[in-house]
């Protein structure tokens, strides 16, 4: 016979166990492994964010740590090499706003560099540093589940030119496609005319000589070579015409060098909601990416 005690022991397991269970599905599912602050080259370090393939196992600085879920095995996955925004003179690899999670989720490896900054180095050693990440990622990321056949290069603001340059100058090695979200400098020259003056951080960047401008500018090398990846581009209604009409001009050049081009009218868009909204259920520039990246990755 069930005593009054023994009826509130087993209820007050019940009521701890639903409480457990409640609280478990309520957590945030991480869906990801961070392998964090990993040195690609003398002082500067780059995070892996990849689709969590083995019990949730993560790794931050050389230390394992363990998640709640995984979403089990599976074979390599495509790479996205992502360079932050910050006008070339400031900005870090932790600004990545919800990529992670949305990139993972899709079963992209993720991988946020860092770069030197102006005036520390200038545009060129910016582009330098990019080649050495990717030739990093190219190298080891394979033991992080990524495929170092299918690598795509995407940045925001001034990310944005410096893989745009990267493609341009043919010194990526060979990457699936690019996705520039939303930059200017694609013709320095044009935008100097456009505008009048350059200001802050063009003119820190860029300089004031306009052979500078013209060697760093991504239009100078696609008009002297063709057989580049394919390209998406991505801009903001920031600054209105200007930035429509300089991302078409470069758009319509790799165009008729041969490039496979697509153009994402983002006219509703800020500078930062662009980069900042990406990941988002319903974002019109996230589906535009995820297209993008579903043909190129095959």
């Amino acid at each position: 016979m069930m005593t009054g005690g023994d009826l509130y022991m087993r209820t007050g397991w019940r009521l701890w166990l639903a409480l457990v269970f409640l609280a478990l599905a309520t957590l945030p599912i991480r869906a990801e492994q961070l392998y964090e602050g990993i040195t690609y080259r003398s002082g500067l370090k780059l995070d892996i964010h990849a689709p969590d393939r083995d019990g949730g196992r993560a790794v931050q600085a050389g230390v394992v740590r363990m998640n709640l879920f995984s979403l089990g095995g599976r074979g390599r996955a495509p790479v996205v090499v992502y360079a932050h925004g910050g006008g070339w003179v400031k900005g870090s690899r932790k600004k990545v706003y919800s990529m992670p999670e949305w990139l993972t989720a899709r079963g992209y490896v993720l991988v946020a560099i860092d770069y030197r900054k102006v005036p520390a180095t200038t545009i060129d050693g910016q582009v330098d540093d990019l080649v050495a990440a990717i030739s990093w990622v190219r190298l080891n990321i394979s033991r992080y589940g990524g495929d170092p056949g299918r690598i795509v290069l995407m940045g925001h603001s001034a990310g944005a030119h410096l893989v745009a340059m990267a493609a341009a100058r043919d010194v990526a090695g060979s990457v699936r496609g690019v996705i520039p979200n939303d930059v200017q400098a694609y013709d320095m020259v044009a935008y100097a005319g456009m505008r009048g003056s350059l200001g802050y951080p063009y003119i820190n960047a860029f300089g004031s000589n306009p052979r500078d401008w013209v060697r760093w500018s991504p239009v100078t090398y696609a008009r002297q070579r063709s057989g580049f990846p394919p390209h998406l581009f991505l801009h903001s209604g920031s600054n209105g015409e200007r930035r429509r009409a300089l991302t078409n001009g470069y758009a319509n050049l790799l165009r008729s060098r041969g490039t496979r081009v697509s153009v994402f009218d983002g006219g509703r868009y800020t500078h930062g909601s662009i980069a900042r909204k990406l990941g988002q259920p319903g974002d019109a520039a996230t589906v535009t990416i995820e297209r993008f990246l579903a043909q190129v990755m095959r």
